[in-house]
């Protein structure tokens, strides 16, 4: 008898891990800042599985994982990024590689992974690999 509620506990909260798994977004749109450039269209399913944990980009989440996103609040970028607080924050109207927070740490890992992995898909280079064209006005 225990080990039948046992099991049904175990298949209850593998159950629930997967739901809450299930509300990450796949793809996501960053527009923060995207005032000159056009938005970029996010494959954020698959950065899950090569990202080594959230916080490498959700980087004031520390204890940011899929099976616990449901439950938390995930800021977009700009919140900080767009006009911040501290002098010392990259802000992300900033278009150059060295102080926009995007290109800081997006454009840093996807130079790694190509040299890692020359025959990779992660785009690099022109803006274009990531922006999408700016719709005119």
């Amino acid at each position: 008898m225990r080990k039948s509620i046992l099991i049904g506990l175990l298949v209850a909260m593998v159950v629930a891990v997967a739901a809450m798994a299930a509300e990450v977004p796949a793809k996501v749109t960053i527009k923060d800042c995207a005032a000159t450039k056009g938005t970029v269209e996010f494959d954020h399913k698959a950065h899950l599985t090569r990202a080594k944990t959230c916080a490498v980009c959700h980087h004031t989440m520390k204890d940011l994982t899929a099976e616990n996103a449901a439950t938390k609040t995930v800021e977009p970028c700009g919140k900080c990024h767009a006009k911040p607080e501290k002098a010392t924050t990259p802000v992300c109207s900033d278009k150059t590689m060295t102080a926009n927070p995007f290109h800081m740490v997006c454009v840093k890992c996807h130079k790694e992974t190509k040299l890692a992995k020359p025959d990779t898909k992660a785009p690099s280079g022109m803006c274009t690999g990531c922006h999408a064209a700016k719709a005119a006005s």
